[in-house]
């Protein structure tokens, strides 16, 4: 499939979470159309983790993936768009993706993404991949958040009309799905470039709480970091699939 020229936003008022609802609609939605909500009752983000977003304030959206069902691919096209929507508002800004689905500037979180598959008759048919970009938030709202996070309006000390982010993410959306449905390897790679923690020290928690540090080496070509380990006896590789990250401050 070749998308449309024209992309397709679906502008909510309220809903208990944008995700819920692409997959509730899924069915009548169109191929990679954007679902946005001026505020969500039930926002969340990875982990289960509560997404804080007054109303009207950020961009709180989600993208209808139908020819696309791996969980990983979504993520890649919607990390990929996200990080040229902001460079082209902010440009010269230092964004940066943070495995495994996070927008940074510096030290502090700009956006998340969740994704979350689409069931029917019992297998994946698409994916419902949410994002949740700080726009014009307060640094009072988010010193709520419980961790080092920032907006695009505290970084360029000027305001931003959501509708016209969801605008410039929407097609980008659509640039990305292209380069993606002529060349996996080619959104891989401009997805891999903007992983700036890669050749970094860190630490990950992976999902039983177990922290490990070590050099991030790399990622695979299925989106799994690889962790070099120092012990006392020996290197060693470790794979993961997900897990939270957090930089040696030394290292950045």
């Amino acid at each position: 499939m070749t998308p449309e020229t024209e992309f397709v936003i679906i502008r909510l008022e309220q809903t208990d979470s944008t995700n819920t609802y692409v997959r509730e609609h899924f069915c009548e939605l169109p191929d990679l159309a954007l679902v946005t909500a001026k505020f969500q009752t039930a926002g969340r983000g990875r982990l289960g983790r509560r997404w804080i977003a007054p109303p009207g304030v950020n961009l709180s959206g989600t993208v209808c993936f139908k020819s696309v069902t791996d969980g990983f691919h979504a993520g890649m096209i919607c990390g990929v768009a996200l990080i040229k929507t902001v460079n082209e508002l902010l440009p010269g800004v230092d964004f940066y993706l943070k495995w495994p689905n996070d927008l940074y500037y510096g030290k502090a979180k700009v956006a998340g993404m969740l994704g979350e598959g689409v069931l029917q008759k019992g297998r994946i048919a698409g994916i419902a991949m949410g994002t949740g970009l700080n726009v014009n938030t307060s640094a009072a709202d988010l010193a709520a958040v419980g961790q080092a996070a920032t907006s695009l309006k505290l970084i360029s000390n000027k305001e931003f009309n959501p509708d016209f982010v969801a605008n410039l993410l929407a097609k980008y959306i659509n640039e990305c799905y292209i380069i993606y449905s002529n060349s996996v390897s080619e959104i891989f790679a401009l997805w891999r470039a903007a992983n700036k923690l890669i050749g970094k020290n860190l630490a990950v928690t992976d999902a039983k709480g177990v922290r490990h540090e070590g050099l991030f080496k790399d990622v695979t070509s299925s989106g799994e970091m690889v962790l070099v380990c120092n012990t006392e006896e020996r290197t060693v590789e470790k794979i993961f699939n997900c897990g939270d990250v957090s930089v040696d401050k030394s290292s950045m």
